[in-house]
């Protein structure tokens, strides 16, 4: 009777191994580690990676023939190039920090799949004297972000 009772605890044994070994594969192949792009210049990755940077002023182009976004990315210190086909929301602009999903194409240039605008967390109401952008409020009643 011991025959059995070793089987299964042997073939128990191999599932959860099985089991814990999925799930490490899983999590390894979903991590995407942020880079700024002096890390990215430095070592380039043939992979997935997050870009994160500020916009550079007078830096942002778009190209309606391609349908490209093209701008550069800074961390202060290096430059990178970016082209990306995914359209940014309307906070979008000079000098705003993005995370920028994609990967190097080349020396200094980076092709990003998506482009999240970085905004601050920090809401503050109008000071004395201050009035709100012009258009708003009516963006606000007519319910459009």
């Amino acid at each position: 009777m011991t025959r059995p009772r070793a089987v299964t605890l042997v073939g128990l044994a191999l599932v959860v191994g099985a089991f814990f070994a999925l799930i490490a594969v899983s999590l390894t192949s979903a991590l995407v580690y942020y880079v700024t792009p002096t890390e990215l210049a430095a070592q380039p990755s043939a992979g997935a990676v997050r870009l994160y940077g500020i916009v550079a002023p007078v830096s942002v182009r778009w190209d309606a023939a391609t349908s490209t976004l093209s701008f550069r990315v800074t961390d202060g210190t290096t430059t990178i190039a970016v082209d990306s086909r995914s359209l940014p929301t309307a906070l979008f602009r000079d000098g705003i920090g993005v995370v920028l999903a994609g990967r190097v194409t080349g020396a200094g240039a980076f092709a990003a799949d998506e482009v999240l605008v970085k905004h601050s967390a920090v809401y503050q109401p109008l000071r004395p004297g201050e009035t709100p952008p012009p258009g708003l409020l009516n963006t606000l009643r007519e319910g459009n972000p």
